[in-house]
């Protein structure tokens, strides 16, 4: 295995953790933004709706290989 290969190997897979790692404090943040609390039931559902749609795009992008 030459040198480049152990380079292109090692950015892969800090790649694909990054973004196991962001697709879960997505679910961790789309969870919290659910309006179930009585403080957050004035918020409708605007804000686990913007995060589910970037949740979305970000799985999509990592399922074509982009991320």
């Amino acid at each position: 295995m030459s040198l480049n290969n152990c380079v292109v190997q090692l950015y892969s897979n800090k790649e694909t953790a990054m973004g196991t790692i962001l697709i879960v404090i997505l679910i961790l943040l789309l969870i919290g933004g659910l309006p179930v609390f009585p403080h957050s039931r004035s918020w409708g559902y605007g804000p686990s709706g913007i995060i589910g749609v970037v949740l979305v795009v970000l799985l999509v992008l990592l399922l074509l290989g982009r991320i």
